[in-house]
Formats: C-alpha cells, sequence, structure tokens
C-alpha cells in the first residue's frame, strides 16, 4: 500500500500525487516571504572588501583596501568601507551622512614625534649652552683655524679609535657640527648648531644632506684638504655621524685642543701642532710611497 504525507490536513500519495505537494509547500514558502516583504524593509548595500594586512608607503588602511587618504575611503559606500586606520565622523545634514578621517593612531603617532621632537630639543639646547660655554668662549676661548701644514686626511672610520668624539657625534652631533663650523669660520655657533638639529631630526633630511655638503666642503677648504663634492655627498647622505666625528678630530688637530667629556678642553701651543702635523704627514708618505730615509726599495 502507497505510502501517504499528511500536511496541515491535507493527504498526498506517493507517486503524482507528491509533485502536488512539493508545488503546494513552495506556493505557501512564496506567501510567507511575500508577507515579510509588504511588513519589512529590506536593504541591499555592497559588501565591504575583504581585510588587507599591512598598507603600501603613502597609503591608508581602509580596512579592507588601501587608499591615499582616509577621505577616499568610503568611495560613496558609507561609514561600512571606513575602517582601519579611518574613523567615520557622523555629520548632521551632510549628503553621506558623515565624513571618513584619520583615527586616533595617527593623532597619537603624530603627537608622540612631537613631543619627543620638542624634549630632545630642548635637551640638546641646554647641553649647547653648557658646551658653549666651557669650550667655545671659555677661557680659553676656541681658537679659529689658520693652517700652515695641514696634516693627513683621516680615515672615514678613524672615530672609533677616540671614544670622547664618537659618544658627542653619537648624542650631541648638532653641537659637534657647529663647534666645526665655528672654527673654521663658516657658520657662527648658534645658527650651525640649531640648522643642524632641525635638519637631522626632522623629515627634511635630504635638504640636510644638500647643505651639510656644501659645509663640509668649506671647512676642508679652510683645513687645506682636498675633496671631491660627489663623495663628500655621500659621505653625508649615508656617513653623517662618522663624516661629522672625522671632521671634529681634523679641526682639533689644527687648532691643538682634545675636548673630552664632559666639556673639557686642553690645548696644545700651536708650534708644537704643527710640528707634530708635519711629522705625521712625511711619516704617512714614508709608508704610502715607501721613500723612507731618501732611498727606494
Amino acid at each position: 500500500m502507497p505510502s501517504t504525507v499528511r500536511r496541515r490536513g491535507l493527504s498526498y500519495g506517493s507517486s503524482s500525487s507528491s509533485r502536488l505537494a512539493v508545488a503546494a509547500l513552495a506556493l505557501e514558502l512564496v506567501q510567507v516571504v511575500a508577507q515579510y516583504s509588504s511588513s519589512h524593509t529590506v536593504i541591499v548595500v555592497d559588501a565591504p572588501p575583504p581585510p588587507a594586512i599591512g598598507a603600501p608607503p603613502g597609503m591608508v588602511d581602509c580596512g579592507g583596501h588601501f587608499e591615499s587618504s582616509c577621505s577616499m575611503c568610503p568611495r560613496n559606500n558609507g561609514p561600512e568601507w571606513c575602517n582601519g586606520d579611518c574613523q567615520w565622523l557622523r555629520i548632521a545634514g551632510s549628503y553621506e551622512g558623515g565624513q571618513c578621517i584619520p583615527g586616533p593612531g595617527h593623532a597619537n603617532e603624530a603627537l608622540w614625534y612631537g613631543l619627543s621632537f620638542l624634549v630632545s630639543g630642548l635637551v640638546m639646547l641646554c647641553y649647547a649652552c653648557v658646551y658653549k660655554q666651557k669650550v667655545i668662549v671659555g677661557p680659553p676661548p676656541l681658537p679659529k683655524v689658520n693652517t700652515f701644514i695641514s696634516g693627513p686626511r683621516l680615515g672615514i672610520f678613524d672615530c672609533f679609535w677616540y671614544p670622547d668624539t664618537c659618544l658627542y657625534t653619537l648624542f650631541c652631533l648638532p653641537i659637534v657640527a657647529a663647534k666645526n663650523y665655528y672654527a673654521t669660520e663658516v657658520c657662527p655657533f648658534w645658527p650651525g648648531c640649531i640648522l643642524t638639529f632641525l635638519g637631522t631630526y626632522s623629515p627634511f633630511y635630504c635638504l640636510t644632506v644638500f647643505g651639510r655638503t656644501v659645509l663640509s666642503g668649506r671647512v676642508q677648504d679652510k683645513l687645506g684638504i682636498k675633496h671631491n663634492f660627489c663623495m663628500d655627498c655621500v659621505y653625508a647622505a649615508f656617513c653623517f655621524p662618522c663624516d661629522v666625528a672625522r671632521e671634529s678630530l681634523e679641526v682639533d688637530r689644527e687648532l691643538g685642543v682634545e675636548i673630552t667629556c664632559c666639556c673639557q678642553a686642553k690645548y696644545t701651543p700651536r708650534v708644537v701642532t704643527e710640528v707634530a702635523n708635519l711629522v705625521e704627514k712625511e711619516t704617512r708618505m714614508c709608508t704610502k710611497y715607501r721613500i723612507c730615509g731618501g732611498s727606494g726599495h
């Protein structure tokens, strides 16, 4: 005997009457959906893209895609497309109901950068005042370079053999550079210190490289050292601290002064310095060309 299916009091057979049962169920489902749609408003919006990881340089993470700025994130899709590095700011009466703006993370980064820049600037300023008073002003005051016999050019990494100069350059680079400019009469102490600080610890490092190349060339001209503009530019761009330290050692050698921590200057008479420069220069030439004692090898 064929089985039957009962649905709300109706009985359907297992053969042709089964198709009628399925059709009845489908009709009933359509009626339910129609009743729900008439009493509810269904809004269909574009789904945001899948999450993305790591915004490329110069781009912001919108929470699923990247744009050049937060204002470009929504693409007329509203707050659903404003996430990640950005946040939605509701504005009453606006076309989209709000605006996509940078999130609090960017604001905090800018705040911390500004505070650290300000604090480091104040610390550097205080130490520069002490350095200027004890080393530049004296007594005795720091002399100016007046080279009669220039010493040989030092290596770019020779500063590592002089711990005091190394530490000064590592923590107080603008002050050391300003001392070099002052001693060679290239630039006064305070302008040299302030401009070097602003250029070195700010986003304008490219301008600093060019300025450093020009000033370094003038210092070397004053010291009687042959140099190349292209190499000076390379040193300023990639070996800035070592280049300043080497320059400081060369300036101190011409002045006959040894500056140690903290702000202690020990002077050697100029005659002794010139003789020492001459001896060192002759020794290096002897080693390089092997003409010691007037005879070759």
